[in-house]
Order: C-alpha cells, then sequence, then structure tokens
C-alpha cells in the first residue's frame, strides 16, 4: 500500500505541476483566439460581399489597415476638426451619447495623457477609516466654511473606469508623489505591481516569499 500511495502522490504532484503550467498558456490562447475572432468577424460580413475565397484574417487585417489610417489622419490638423466634430455629433445623439461618453473617458483615463487630466495621486481612507484606497484628485475648491475641498476620483480594479467619486477636505488625503499612470499600474494589477510602484518612492515592500514561509 505504501508503494501505491507514493505513486498516487507522485502523479498527483506531477499533475499538480503540469496544470500549473499549461492553465496560463491555455488560458492564453483562448483569450487571443476570442479576441482574434471577435476582430475578425467585425469586417467578416461586409467583406464577405466581395468575389473570392474566405481568407481567415482578412477582417482583422482591414481592421488594422483603417485603424492606422484614422491614426493617420487624427495626426493632421483636418483630421483633426473632423474627428471633432463626429464627437460633436455623437454626444448629441440620445442613448448613443451615453455609451460613446462612457467608453471615451474610460479610453482618455487609460491613456498616456492622463496626468495632465489630474492634479495629484493621493491616499484616501476608502471605504472606511483604516483601508486606503488610490485616488485622483480631479478639482479643488472651497466650502461655505472656507475649507479647501478635493474631487477625487477612486479607480477600482481591474477596470478603472468604473470607479467612484467623492467630495473630502484636503487635510484628510495623505498626497505622493505617483503619477497617474503609476496609480494606474497599482490599480489596474489588483496590487501586484505596488511593492515596485511603492518602492520608488521610498515606502519598504515586504517580499512575498519570505512572508509565505
Amino acid at each position: 500500500m505504501g508503494l501505491i500511495r507514493k505513486i498516487l502522490v507522485h502523479i498527483q504532484r506531477t499533475l499538480g505541476a503540469g496544470i500549473l503550467v499549461m492553465l496560463p498558456i491555455g488560458i492564453t490562447v483562448l483569450v487571443l483566439k476570442f479576441l482574434f475572432d471577435l476582430l475578425d468577424g467585425i469586417l467578416k460580413d461586409p467583406l464577405g460581399l466581395l468575389p473570392g475565397p474566405e481568407i481567415p484574417g482578412i477582417g482583422l487585417a482591414v481592421l488594422l489597415i483603417s485603424v492606422y489610417l484614422v491614426g493617420i489622419i487624427a495626426a493632421h490638423v483636418v483630421g483633426r476638426r473632423l474627428i471633432a466634430f463626429g464627437h460633436r455629433i455623437l454626444e448629441v445623439i440620445p442613448f448613443v451619447k451615453s455609451i460613446y461618453g462612457t467608453t471615451r473617458s474610460a479610453v482618455e483615463l487609460l491613456s498616456n495623457n492622463s496626468d495632465s487630466r489630474y492634479s495629484g495621486v493621493v491616499l484616501i481612507d476608502w471605504p472606511r477609516p483604516g483601508i486606503k484606497a488610490i485616488g485622483l484628485v480631479t478639482s479643488r475648491m472651497v466650502d461655505t466654511n472656507g475649507e479647501e475641498m478635493l474631487a477625487v476620483y477612486i479607480p477600482t480594479t481591474p477596470i478603472p473606469s468604473s470607479g467612484f467619486l467623492v467630495m473630502v477636505a484636503a487635510k484628510e488625503v495623505t498626497h505622493t508623489e505617483m503619477s497617474v499612470d503609476d496609480a494606474m499600474k497599482v490599480v489596474i494589477s489588483g496590487g501586484i505591481l505596488a511593492g515596485r510602484v511603492f518602492q520608488q518612492f521610498g515606502v519598504m515592500a515586504q517580499d512575498n516569499s519570505s512572508s509565505n514561509q
């Protein structure tokens, strides 16, 4: 019985090690296949009207070329004016403006130009005292008592655009030297990159390997 038990334990550990290696690879392949099928299918039907055999991936290729051409147009003054005109049209159409406005805000939040839209990254007690959350200062104001107040946007993991907006006294937040880009790295990674980011500002992070011993 001892030999059989050792064999079973060996098989269990080996299968477990194999699963740990193959599972991330398998999930990555499935996600990439899903994205490929999704993007390739956007232009698949219109391209199917053209004569000739159906070529797998042609929809994705045409989509990428189209995005590239739009980027070239957006880089020129005339193109920017046309795109701005299109923005204004989409922002006045009922129902469409809600979807478009939310999506555009999310893209701008995650873009590299987001630093200019916020006046700082702070730590704030949320959702209760003793628990710190990363917040982005969106505006500053003074209340009727003359106290400075901050409008702070609290991004959530893993989708920062589905966060919360809170009004808090300026004296109740902890200001940091983090950039918005660094803050987004921490939020989107679910805190995995927190140690690396915080160490840049003199905050020591505990080694995960030592904490698990």
